[in-house]
Order: C-alpha cells, then sequence, then structure tokens
C-alpha cells in the first residue's frame, strides 16, 4: 500500500534534515508524527533514525555529516519515497529481531548474516529500499524532483 501523503511528508523531511534547514530533534518530531500504513515509510524512517544522534540536538554537518555511503542511501530512499512502487522487502519477525544482538555475539555473526540472507529474500541489498535494481533505475528515469 502506497500512501502518498506520508511519502511525500517523509521525503521533504529528510531533505530538510539533511540540507541542514533542520536539525535532528525538528526531523524525529516531524517524522514521528507521520502515520501511516506504508511499510516503506517505516521502513525508511527506521534506518535512517540509526544515522543520528537523537540524544544532543544537531545538524547534520561538521562531525554529524552523512558519509558517502549514508548518503547514496538517503538519496535512494528519496527516490523510492517519490516513486510508485511498493516496499517488497520481508519484514523480520519481532522473535528475530529480540535475539538478533544475542545471536550475534554468540556466532560472531555467522548466524545472523545467514539468518539475515534467509529474511532478506532475493532482494537486492545495494539498491534498498528498492528490492531490484531494475525497480531503481527506472525510478531514476523518471525523478518527482528537479523535473520541469
Amino acid at each position: 500500500m502506497i500512501d502518498r501523503k506520508a511519502r511525500n511528508k517523509l521525503a521533504q523531511e529528510i531533505r530538510h534534515f539533511v540540507e541542514c534547514f533542520t536539525d535532528n530533534f525538528q526531523f524525529d518530531d516531524a517524522a514521528w508524527n507521520i502515520k501511516t500504513k506504508d511499510r516503506g515509510v517505516t521502513a525508511i524512517y527506521d534506518d535512517i533514525w540509526l544515522t543520528y544522534d537523537d540524544l544532543t540536538r544537531h545538524k547534520m554537518d561538521g562531525v554529524y555529516a552523512l558519509s558517502k555511503e549514508q548518503m547514496a542511501v538517503i538519496k535512494r530512499a528519496i527516490v523510492f519515497l517519490k516513486s510508485d512502487y511498493e516496499y517488497s522487502w520481508q519484514s523480520w519477525p519481532i522473535y528475530y529481531r529480540v535475539v538478533r544482538p544475542l545471536l550475534w555475539i554468540m556466532s560472531f555473526g555467522v548466524v545472523t548474516k545467514r539468518l539475515d540472507q534467509h529474511f532478506i529474500g532475493n532482494g537486492d541489498k545495494e539498491v534498498w529500499p528498492f528490492f531490484k535494481v531494475e525497480d531503481y533505475r527506472s525510478a531514476l528515469q523518471e525523478p518527482r524532483y528537479l523535473n520541469g
């Protein structure tokens, strides 16, 4: 299910945050208030939450600036939010999310690597939140921002 209003709102809030128009507290407040059943919106918000400090007020510059890899994911997330593609990644079962840290420690990551792959399925991690490279390439051909 695509919630266009929620996707547009999150894309706008992400852009304002990474371009330093807003700080992390403002971003968190705005993004947290987006209520939706669109799994893509929820997954992207959850992933972006890992890129900033939510205890100290800051903007995404200086020591808080995103790495090139993080910025690439953010840009893909915005393209995804502005697209009409469904979020196709499987949700990890709640029991796995709870025990995953312990499994990772006990197996030095070996077990979790295999289980992660099982839950990921056939998606291409290099183009997340898109599921397939073809979908990402297609979305890039029809940009919603700066397109006429």
